[in-house]
């Protein structure tokens, strides 16, 4: 059995309040890429954290129960073109959340209107449409089993409103990755493996089981999920294999293929995962990946979101670090 590379951390994220941060995502600078953020969702803490690319906390935002976090940017709102952060809230009203990153610092400010109600949600991630721009948040379920996805748009007083347009049935699942470009959404389904499927409204769901557990060392509890554009319809999604403590790489656009494996020093258990691959300074000249991990002493113990160099795994994986396409582009 081929050897699965593991690497080694440079950096962790654990703010002094953190409990388990249990997503993250990475937000790119649109001028000076060393002073991008990442955003971790702390479900136990109650809060957003937001850290510079040293591990310092820029801030700590409340907020109840938070579940996966995702971003998209240059979306209009009201006269202004900003860069939005989305994530489920997993008690209390169960809405889906929405925040602006202020460009000047990173901080974040929220815009939603505070009615984007859904029923009680587990995880999700964001998609915009490829043909006609528009928003969504494709909310994933526990025990019910159930996607829904629900659109996103400027309620015409520089707030953030929503509505369900769809709903479907695949089984108990979280971790949502959308690759804008080609309008094409990936689920993990905890059980089974990892769905593809058209992100549009109208399309058919829920689609075609491209990755199944029992493949490629894929076991069961399939979680986090993210996806790294390359030129056109392709890209690379990367899934936490949960159950083995290691991480899957797929090629995907005309084709859907297993790439490799890797493993990360201390990631163990992990739930979100999220990847950059666009120069963020001298540390990250290719950009970096973060992971949720579980502490060192079980699962009440805190969780630190770790952080490594992209060119390091794409080097064990005998693929091309980048650097990438520009967020703001692609």
């Amino acid at each position: 059995m081929e050897q699965i590379p593991r690497l080694k951390p440079t950096l962790t994220l654990l703010d002094d309040a953190a409990r388990d941060q249990d997503d993250m995502c990475i937000w790119i600078h649109p001028t000076v890429p060393g002073r991008s953020r990442i955003v971790t969702s702390d479900k136990k803490a109650g809060r957003l954290f937001v850290y510079d690319l040293d591990g310092s906390t820029v801030q700590a935002t409340p907020t109840p129960k938070p579940g996966n976090i995702d971003l998209r940017y240059n979306i209009r709102l009201g006269r202004q073109t900003v860069d939005l952060v989305a994530f489920n809230q997993r008690r209390g009203d169960h809405l889906v959340m929405v925040y602006a990153v202020e460009p000047a610092n990173g901080t974040l400010r929220r815009v939603d209107s505070g009615t984007i109600v859904t029923e009680p949600g587990y995880g999700g991630g964001l998609f915009r449409s490829p043909k006609n721009g528009r928003l969504y948040f494709i909310k994933t379920f526990k025990d019910e089993g159930l996607v829904e996805q629900v659109e996103l748009y400027d309620g015409g007083d520089g707030t953030v409103q929503g509505e369900r347009v769809r709903r479907w049935e695949i089984g108990q699942c979280e971790g949502v990755a959308a690759h804008d470009a080609s309008g094409r959404l990936f689920i993990g389904e905890e059980k089974r493996g990892i769905w593809a499927l058209g992100g549009e409204p109208e399309e058919p769901a829920p689609g075609e089981l491209v990755a199944r557990v029992g493949e490629h060392g894929l076991v069961d509890d399939v979680e986090g999920l993210a996806v790294l554009p390359l030129s056109g319809t392709a890209g690379y999604l990367l899934a936490s294999n949960q159950g083995a403590d290691t991480f899957h790489v797929y090629r995907f656009g005309d084709a859907f293929e297993f790439v490799g494996a890797f493993a990360i020093e201390g990631a163990v258990h992990t739930d979100g995962i999220d990847v950059a691959d666009v120069a963020l300074g001298t540390r990250y000249p290719h950009g970096l990946f973060t992971c949720h991990a579980v502490g060192r002493e079980g699962e009440t113990k805190r969780c630190p979101v770790l952080v490594t160099p992209w060119h390091d795994i794409a080097d064990a994986l005998g693929i091309d670090p980048g650097p990438g396409l520009d967020p703001r582009t692609r």
